[in-house]
């Protein structure tokens, strides 16, 4: 099964980049991929507590996060339970956005870790 078919070589890149800061901070954290996903599981509760979606020019971060913790977040572009699992987005359009990214996500796991 192809994997991330949605990406392109560009964000392909920048999440191996986003995998090797988070191995380097909290190596226990399990990555994981789909068709079109990709995600961070805690291993402690056994829920993924991020998901990547790849696109061919910007990957959407799906996190746990509420609105108020970053201005550059976006509302879940969705409806129903997933909207109050990950209630924000953010959109990584470049290498500039790596370092945010990683501390959004270690900043997600922090919060599955209180819930």
């Amino acid at each position: 099964m192809d994997t991330l078919i949605t990406s392109s070589p560009i964000t392909l890149r920048w999440i191996d980049e986003i995998k090797s800061k988070i191995k380097r901070k909290i190596p226990l954290l399990i990555y994981g991929e789909s068709k079109y996903w990709a995600s961070f599981r805690n291993p402690e509760t056994g829920r993924n507590f991020v998901y990547l979606q790849p696109q061919k020019s910007q990957i959407r971060l799906f996190t746990r996060l509420d609105l108020s913790f970053e201005n550059s977040l976006q509302p879940t572009p969705s409806s129903s339970g997933y909207v109050k699992m990950y209630p924000s987005v953010f959109l990584i359009r470049s290498e500039n956005s790596i370092d945010k990214a990683v501390d959004m996500i270690i900043s997600s796991y922090e919060e599955d870790l209180h819930k």
